[in-house]
C-alpha cells in the first residue's frame, strides 16, 4: 500500500496537465494562453485587449492566445493549470477559488454594494485589495487585477414577477451555503452547478432558473431557452485576472513588470466595458423575444432587506472569513464617502 499513493498522485498530476493542454515549449517561446469560462462578454473583451497590448509591445517577446467558453478546460481544471504552470493566465470570478481559500467568497455577500461604481471602488480599496489579492499566492496563483463584471439577475423558464414566484424553484447558485440560503429564504432550492452545465440543465428542465449576471447569460444566449429574466441586482459579480506563479518566475523582471502593469492598467477599462455590456444586455433579451422583469419596489426592498444580513451570518461569524469580511465592510463604508 505504501507505494500506491505516490503513483496515484503522479497519474492524477499527469492527467491534470493533459487536460489543460500542456505545452512545455510554449512558455519558453513567450506564448501565453488566457483561459476563461465565458464568451461574448467583458472577460473575452479583456482577454482580447491583453492579447492586443502584448502584440503592440514586441520588445517584451510575449504573445497571447485566448480560449473562451472553457475551451481549455473547466474552471477547476484551469485553476489547476495555473498552479502547475501549464496555463499562464486566467480570467474568472474569484468566488470559484473558495476551495483554495474560503476568504474569496466575501465579495459574494448579497446586498453589500450600492451599484457597480461603488463596488469597484470598494474592492480596489488599497487596504482591502492588498490582502485580498494575495489569498492564492501560497497556492501558486497571483491576482493581477479585480473588477466588477456586473450585477446579478434570475433567468427562468417561468416568469418571476414577485417574490412568491421563487417558491419551489430549483435555482442554480454558487457552491456556498450562503448562496443556497439566499434563495432558500424565498422557498427556492439552491443547486450548485458549474457554469458550463447550467444551460443544458435548463434545457432539460432539471433547473428552473439560474442566478448570475445578465451579461454572462446574454453572451451564452440563455434567452434561447429561458424567456424571462428578472433583474434584481442583489449582488455584484466580481472577476479577476490571474497568473501562474510558475510562469511568472520564468519571465524576466521586465516581462513581469509589463504583465502586471498591463493587467493593472486594464482594471478600470474592463470595469467600464462591463457597464456597456450591461446596458446592451437587456435589449438583446427583448430583441430575442424574452421578457425583462423587475420586481415591485416593495418586493425589491423586501428581497434586499432579507438577504443583506446573510453576509454577517455566514461570513462575519466564521473564524476563517470574519477578518477579511470586516475589512471589506470597512472598504464598502469608505467607498461611500
Amino acid at each position: 500500500m505504501a507505494t500506491t499513493k505516490p503513483k496515484t498522485k503522479i497519474v492524477a498530476t499527469l492527467a491534470a496537465l493533459a487536460m489543460v493542454g500542456f505545452a512545455g515549449s510554449a512558455v519558453a517561446q513567450g506564448k501565453v494562453k488566457i483561459g476563461y469560462a465565458t464568451v461574448n462578454d467583458p472577460q473575452q473583451a479583456l482577454g482580447a485587449e491583453i492579447e492586443k497590448r502584448f502584440a503592440a509591445n514586441p520588445a517584451m517577446k510575449l504573445s497571447a492566445q485566448n480560449f473562451p467558453a472553457s475551451q481549455i478546460g473547466s474552471i477547476p481544471r484551469m485553476l489547476e493549470g495555473l498552479q502547475f504552470g501549464t496555463l499562464e493566465m486566467m480570467i474568472t470570478p474569484p468566488g470559484f477559488m473558495t476551495g483554495l481559500n474560503p476568504n474569496f467568497q466575501v465579495l459574494d455577500a448579497p446586498g453589500i454594494f450600492d451599484n457597480v461604481d461603488h463596488a469597484y471602488k470598494a474592492v480596489n480599496d488599497p487596504e482591502f485589495y492588498s490582502q485580498y489579492s494575495k489569498l492564492a499566492e501560497s497556492k501558486g496563483i497571483t491576482m493581477l487585477n479585480l473588477f466588477i463584471y456586473g450585477p446579478t439577475s434570475f433567468a427562468s423558464l417561468k416568469p418571476i414577477r414577485k417574490l412568491s414566484d421563487l417558491r419551489g424553484l430549483k435555482v442554480r447558485v454558487l457552491a456556498t451555503k450562503m448562496e443556497s440560503a439566499m434563495v432558500g429564504k424565498f422557498g427556492a432550492a439552491g443547486v450548485p452547478m458549474p457554469y458550463s452545465e447550467v444551460l443544458p440543465a435548463l434545457q432539460r428542465g432539471t433547473l428552473d432558473a439560474a442566478r448570475t449576471a445578465i451579461i454572462v447569460m446574454t453572451g451564452s444566449k440563455f434567452y434561447t431557452v429561458t424567456k424571462f429574466v428578472t433583474v434584481v441586482e442583489s449582488g455584484m459579480v466580481p472577476s479577476a485576472t490571474l497568473a501562474s506563479n510558475v510562469w511568472l518566475k520564468k519571465l524576466s523582471k521586465e516581462q513581469q513588470a509589463f504583465v502586471r502593469s498591463t493587467a493593472s492598467d486594464l482594471s478600470k477599462w474592463v470595469n467600464d466595458r462591463g457597464q456597456e455590456f450591461g446596458k446592451r444586455a437587456e435589449q438583446t433579451w427583448r430583441d430575442n423575444g424574452a421578457e425583462v422583469i423587475r420586481l415591485s419596489d416593495a418586493d425589491q426592498k423586501t428581497f434586499m432587506d432579507t438577504v443583506r444580513p446573510l453576509g454577517d451570518e455566514f461570513l462575519g461569524t466564521n473564524p476563517q472569513t470574519k477578518d477579511m469580511y470586516n475589512l471589506l465592510k470597512k472598504a464598502v463604508a469608505k467607498a461611500r464617502m
